[in-house]
């Protein structure tokens, strides 16, 4: 099923609704492993700032086209040959704020976004499964963090996130040795939610997920994550709790239509029909 609406022009990164409510983005680059240039990170920055205006987006699922490859990180190539034309140091300075892949590093997005990892999730394709609420990953796949084996590092959000989502000594075996490890292993690590058949689509698995987050009223989920992110960001439970729920956020949850709506499906015992949050 594919709903009508506009989507931005893009060069790097396909954009459709396959579902009501949610955008599947694929990053189309497999020739480079769908590794990201300077442009295509800036384009996905642009992408996802669009995704958080739109009223019919409420969840997002993340992929690579292919089965090799979901991200394999920083187009190196690319980056040597920027370095060589115009003679400067490799920097920061061509990453959009919001970090590799416009997520990984100061997204503040209250939509819930879903990867769907079939192949290689290297370098910055790591750092943007980090920033995701939930990931589905085939057996076969691989995954990285080998920057010190490049001479860079994990600079793009992707280290913090990793330190706040695994053991300190887990995260330190896994960065500073710079080794590929396996999907079972992410599995036990807590990297990745589901693991399915070489076989099976992987789309359609994140999919699943994503069709039970749009089924729920999504200016709670919106502000669930939103609690989530707080979580992380601030070091008191009480401290996190209180911006939560003192936000413009919770005050427009408290008075809005769905909140009211889900009460009153409950006492009436049937489904909740939610609105988008700009008809609340």
């Amino acid at each position: 099923m594919s709903l009508t609406i506009q989507f931005p022009k893009t060069e790097y990164v396909l954009l459709t609704m396959p579902e009501p409510n949610i955008l599947l983005v694929t990053i189309n680059r497999p020739k480079q492993y769908n590794a990201l240039s300077s442009s295509a990170n800036w384009e996905l920055h642009h992408v996802f700032n669009w995704a958080e205006q739109q009223d019919q987006v409420w969840c997002i699922v993340l992929t690579g086209t292919g089965d090799k490859s979901f991200c394999a990180g920083m187009d190196l190539v690319s980056v040597a040959d920027d370095k060589k034309e115009n003679d400067a140091t490799v920097s920061l300075a061509t990453m959009p704020p919001t970090g590799f892949a416009g997520m990984a590093n100061r997204r503040t997005s209250r939509k819930p976004v879903i990867a769907a990892v079939n192949g290689y999730a290297l370098g910055g394709g790591m750092e943007i499964l980090v920033a995701c609420n939930i990931v589905v990953a085939t057996e076969k796949s691989k995954f990285g963090f080998p920057e010190v084996k490049r001479g860079v590092v994990i600079a793009a959000g992707g280290l913090a996130r990793l330190a706040r989502s695994v053991s300190y000594q887990i995260a330190s075996e896994l960065v500073l040795t710079g080794r590929i490890f396996t999907t079972q292993e992410a599995k036990v690590y807590g990297l990745v939610n589901e693991v399915i058949p070489n076989d099976a689509n992987v789309v359609d698995a994140a999919m699943v997920y994503a069709k039970q987050i749009t089924a729920n009223s999504p200016d709670a989920v919106s502000l669930t994550k939103q609690g989530l992110l707080l979580a992380l960001e601030l070091g008191s439970v009480t401290d996190a709790t209180e911006n939560w729920l003192e936000s413009s956020e919770a005050t427009a949850w408290r008075s809005g239509y769905n909140l009211a709506e889900g009460v009153l499906a409950f006492k009436e015992k049937r489904q909740a029909v939610w609105k988008s949050p700009s008809k609340l």
